[in-house]
């Protein structure tokens, strides 16, 4: 093997390890916000509760206090919804298609890859 199909093979290695890296750093961004959502969907709840609670055992109406916590429950449902429908969207698997056979390994590749996956070799382009 020449130096040169070695250094082919790292650089793809190295292309592929900063897209993963990419992707790892996304979902996990993701799953902070989704635990941020649905921290922040808690506490309105709780606090609409409160809020219910704390009027029936004194005896007190007040709807319009009633409706502003229960908007911000809303608000902070609605939030989660669509934190949660962008992760549906985001981790739809990937197709790949292998096509492409190497010529020098024989190895199947993804159609429009420039370098074989298995060695490393320089692929012609169709």
């Amino acid at each position: 093997m020449n130096f040169e199909v070695l250094k082919q093979g790292a650089s793809l290695l190295a292309e592929t390890a900063v897209k993963t890296t990419k992707e790892l750093t996304e979902k996990g961004k993701q799953r902070m916000d989704r635990l941020a959502a649905e921290r922040h969907f808690a506490k309105a709840q709780r606090q609409l509760g409160a809020v219910v609670y704390s009027l029936y055992k004194n005896g007190e109406g007040n709807p319009d206090l009633v409706k502003k916590y229960a908007e911000a429950v809303a608000r902070a449902e609605k939030q989660l919804e669509q934190i949660t429908a962008q992760e549906e969207h985001t981790q739809q698997p990937r197709q790949v298609r292998l096509e492409k056979i190497c010529p020098h390994c024989s190895a199947e590749v993804q159609k429009d890859a420039t370098f074989c996956s298995g060695c490393g070799q320089r692929l012609e382009q169709a």
